[in-house]
């Protein structure tokens, strides 16, 4: 009997330009992360190169704890912002007046929620010295004021943006954080400034804000005096209405936006690293009472490096936001098949980069910390045992503990996009009380060392709730195929372990042999699918490097199909890759 072929168009057309975001799907949530956390890993680079050049500077305890108080006022913002653009998602579909109505209203009232931030943040100080004795605080507390206003001004223009998909704008625009970062912070180190004006670091990037002005005026479904002219009152919202859609506006509509906001908000804690900022300000607080000032600068200065490692979590947070958004619409036109893709797909794409970020920092934990950042353990050429073996505990509990809460919030958001946010929001909440509650006793009994315990402890609690309480509301059968990476992953860790590194130059060139290794070998696991071709052609079309893409595709059919492991071939057919099963 003659062997029968099965053929499966992968509908991915070399022969044409494609625009990922004007195509809703699984292909559109990758596309929109992969791109965003391309420019992210860029400006990430810039700030780890600051953070590597400015160990030992007093200027990084006020970027420390300056970030830290950032990430607890920005909070409100992002938690609002994802809920924003969920509804407001579905308020487009449904009718573009509505949409565009209550896109301004809520856009006005993001932005003074951030003025009254800022107004609490710069008198705080002055209110409540009496109970702030602490100037290293005072300080932060002050400078964080002024950065509220230019932090929800940018998240009124950048949900513009996100409302159109247009994640290749906003990605692109977050590379200059981490560049204006770098160079700031080398002109303050060469030339001795006063470290205190680090603090206001925000204001080193306007440029950022007015490039997001610029492209919100040219692509937003709405316009800035539509957010001048919002009135801030159900009433005033159904008044200037059309006929048509005051029966779709509900009769508290306000208070209904601000209610689910904050379920919102609670979900949305780790993209603004709520749990890691109010750690580091427990433990700032604990250092301020129990030892003197010199420890507390140091411990501080450690724990802004360690955290920055640990941000491993936001590459699969940079699939959190279109995700929300795909399952938003999916939702409102009823495609459960589009949502369970996304989900899936998000999960598995996210998954193969976090792990390799994450096991590749397990491997080479000791050797960042000796070579990259040797001020803060080595002194008159003597090593600080006792603080480089703290440190490298501490490494490991907060880089895991943050992996884990990348997952939650990732599936936290899909449960916001599907109107399920106070599930979602209940598990962050329970989370936040058991870091408030474990925080002090845990702190007391091991220093610093006890946030990255805590930090651990709850992830561990939030990650299986989020995951069952998205399979309860919308049957989500997953198939994420993570089980793949394991023999992957293994192989990465041995390469990056066995290796003697001598000096950060070995460091640097056994990381990238160790990444180009792990990418190659995904396809021949079976981790990296024939559907990823679709995503990775959108992103380098996207990015303007086609021929690179076409290379990148090429290498990764030859790897899939050399794999005995895969049972199917990816073969080219008139300029379209075919999946052909015998």
């Amino acid at each position: 009997m003659a062997d029968t072929e099965e053929r499966k168009e992968l509908n991915i057309d070399f022969s044409r330009s494609r625009r990922f975001f004007e195509q809703e799907g699984s292909s559109r949530v990758i596309t929109s992360g992969s791109l965003y956390m391309f420019f992210a890993l860029i400006n990430a680079g810039c700030i780890w190169f600051f953070i590597i050049l400015a160990t030992g500077w007093e200027g990084l305890k006020y970027f420390g704890l300056t970030t830290a108080i950032n990430g607890i006022v920005g909070l409100i913002g992002i938690g609002i912002s994802r809920y924003f653009i969920a509804e407001i998602k579905t308020a487009f579909i449904i009718d573009e007046e509505l949409g565009r109505l209550k896109s301004a209203t809520y856009s006005k009232l993001l932005f003074l929620i951030g003025l009254g931030l800022a107004i609490v943040l710069i008198t705080m100080p002055i209110t409540l010295g009496y109970i702030i004795t602490n100037q290293l605080l005072r300080e932060c507390i002050f400078a964080s004021g002024f950065s509220s206003i230019l932090l929800y001004t940018n998240f009124v223009f950048q949900i513009g943006l996100e409302i159109k998909n247009r994640y290749d704008i906003i990605a692109f625009l977050s590379i200059f954080n981490g560049m204006f970062l770098l160079a700031w912070g080398l002109l303050f180190m060469a030339f001795n400034f006063n470290p205190f004006w680090f603090a206001f670091y925000p204001f080193f990037n306007l440029s950022t804000t007015f490039l997001l002005a610029y492209f919100f005026v040219k692509v937003a479904p709405y316009m800035i005096k539509d957010i001048i002219h919002a009135g801030l009152r159900t009433r005033t919202m159904k008044t200037r209405a059309s006929p048509h859609i005051k029966g779709l506006i509900e009769e508290h509509q306000i208070w209904l936006y601000i209610k689910n906001s904050l379920f919102s908000m609670l979900t949305n804690v780790q993209n603004s690293k709520f749990f890691e900022d109010i750690l580091f300000f427990f433990a700032a607080i604990y250092l301020a009472i129990f030892t003197g000032s010199e420890f507390q600068g140091y411990a501080l200065s450690l724990l802004t490096v360690l955290m920055t490692y640990g941000a491993v979590k936001t590459v699969i947070l940079y699939y959190s936001a279109p995700l929300n958004i795909e399952i938003a619409e999916a939702c409102a036109k009823n495609r459960h098949e589009t949502i369970e893709d996304s989900i899936n797909d998000s999960t598995r794409i996210s998954s193969i980069l976090a792990l390799g970020f994450l096991t590749a920092m397990a491997a080479l934990s000791g050797e960042l910390l000796l070579y990259l950042h040797s001020d803060l353990f080595i002194d008159g050429g003597i090593l600080n045992v006792e603080n480089y073996s703290m440190a490298q505990i501490l490494f490991l509990l907060i880089i895991l503990g943050q992996f884990i809460y990348g997952y939650s919030t990732l599936f936290g958001n899909a449960l916001i996009g599907s109107g399920n946010g106070k599930s979602a929001a209940r598990g962050f909440l329970i989370t936040f009380i058991i870091i408030s509650a474990l925080s002090p006793i845990f702190i007391f009994l091991f220093n610093i060392v006890g946030i990255g315990v805590v930090m651990l402890i709850s992830s561990l609690f939030l990650f299986p709730y989020t995951l069952i309480q998205l399979k309860k509301k919308l049957k989500v059968r997953y198939r994420f195929r993570i089980y793949r990476l394991i023999p992957n992953l293994l192989i990465l860790f041995f390469i990056l372990w066995i290796i003697p590194f001598v000096n950060t130059i070995t460091l640097l060139i056994g990381i990238v042999l160790g990444a180009v290794i792990y990418l190659l070998l995904n396809p021949f696991f079976g981790i990296s699918i024939p559907e990823d071709l679709q995503m990775i052609n959108d992103l380098f079309a996207t990015l303007r490097l086609k021929i690179l893409g076409d290379l990148i595709v090429n290498a990764m059919k030859i790897t899939y199909n050399f794999s005995p492991l895969n049972k199917d071939k990816i073969v080219l057919e008139k300029s379209k890759l075919v999946l052909v099963k015998k």
